[in-house]
């Protein structure tokens, strides 16, 4: 599969490098679900690459284009009940995790919406089916000034998005905007606006 954005968006142009870095699969006929799809035309290439694929989109705001060859729904990611269990092959965050529960994009206001999220995330996947992210970084963990996002450090990531039910199977570091995608350190000084970390995690027992 190959991946090219034409678009500056660092979520896409960190996930265009993850794929070949995780080597990340997605196999025919697979049950894919993106969480917090509004401003993303993540589906569209995704349909476009393999149309097999049975493709479903959430935001909490309506989607910005029309939906060719895949679903997307008005809804809440930290409603536990918006999916049956054991549902998807696999699910995608890209650029989205760190706002759930600020209510910045009109979602309920949860403090723990991000961590919620990634509970539901690990009932509606499937054995052995696999979780993809990626979230702002820093050493330590912080909210922005207007609650717009959250910043993780490295361990919170394990410690607050890492739930029951998911294994951490990979993590890299990355330079933010506008050069996404380009592999570096574990963050261990701040930087302006904040480093990327992209992860990738699977269901387990």
């Amino acid at each position: 599969m190959t991946w090219a954005y034409d678009q500056l968006d660092p979520a896409l142009m960190l996930f265009t490098a993850a794929v070949e870095r995780f080597r990340m699969s997605f196999p025919p006929y697979s049950k894919i679900l993106e969480l917090g799809c509004a401003e993303s035309d993540w589906l569209d290439r995704m349909h476009r690459a393999d149309s097999t694929f049975d493709l479903v989109g959430v935001d909490a705001r309506p989607h910005l284009r029309d939906a060719v060859g895949y679903t997307v729904m008005v809804g809440d990611a930290m409603n536990p009940e918006l999916f049956p269990p054991a549902h998807y092959d696999r699910i995608v965050l890209l650029g989205a995790l760190e706002h759930f529960g600020l209510g910045f994009y009109g979602d309920p206001v949860r403090e723990d919406g991000d961590t919620q999220t990634m509970q539901n995330v690990a009932t509606w996947l499937r054995l052995d089916g696999f979780v993809y992210f990626d979230v702002p970084c820093q050493p330590t963990y912080r909210m922005a000034e207007n609650r717009h996002f959250r910043m993780y450090s490295p361990a919170d990531i394990q410690n607050r998005l890492i739930v029951n039910g998911l294994q951490e199977i990979t993590r890299a570091y990355s330079l933010p905007e506008p050069w996404a995608g380009t592999w570096s350190h574990e963050p261990t000084v701040e930087r302006v606006p904040y480093w990327f970390c992209a992860v990738l995690a699977q269901k387990v027992e």
